[in-house]
C-alpha cells in the first residue's frame, strides 16, 4: 500500500477534533471504506484523539509567535501510543531534543529494558505515572 492510498492525515485530524468535540464529520467513501479496513490510519486517528481527550482546544493566535511545550522531562516513564513498531511499548525518557528547526516541536528520546531506543514526538508519547 502506498502513502497516496491512505487517507490524508489532515482528514484524520479533522476528523478526530470533530468527534471529539460531538460534531459530525463527512468522509468520502472511499475514505470511509478505506479506513474500515487500515490499522495503521486507524492508529492515526486514535493518537488524534487522545491529543483531544479531556483538553480545551487551544488553537494559536495568528499574531503570537509561536511557543514550543515540552510535555516530558529526563527521567519520565513513558508509553508509546503511536502507530509503529514500538505501539504500546514502555520506556524512559534519556533525553529531550530542543526544536530548533522552526518547527516548535519537541522530540523525545526513549530507552527501553532491552536495550533498544528509539525519538518520538511528544504526541506519539502518554505518560506512565
Amino acid at each position: 500500500m502506498t502513502n497516496a492510498d491512505h487517507v490524508k492525515a489532515l482528514r484524520l485530524f479533522e476528523l478526530s477534533r470533530a468527534e471529539s468535540e460531538g460534531k459530525d464529520f463527512h468522509l468520502e467513501v472511499r475514505e470511509h471504506k478505506h479506513l474500515q479496513d487500515c490499522a495503521e490510519c486507524r492508529g492515526v486517528v486514535e493518537v488524534f484523539a487522545r491529543q483531544f481527550k479531556g483538553r480545551p482546544l487551544h488553537l494559536p493566535d495568528r499574531n503570537s509567535s509561536p511557543q514550543a511545550n515540552q510535555r516530558f522531562k529526563v527521567g519520565d516513564s513513558v508509553e508509546i501510543i503511536g502507530p509503529g513498531d514500538h505501539h504500546l511499548r514502555q520506556g524512559t525518557v534519556t533525553e529531550v531534543i530542543e526544536p530548533t528547526t522552526g518547527d516548535f516541536v519537541y522530540r523525545y528520546h526513549v530507552d527501553f529494558d532491552d536495550g533498544a531506543s528509539a525519538t518520538f514526538f511528544g504526541f506519539e508519547l502518554e505518560s506512565t505515572t
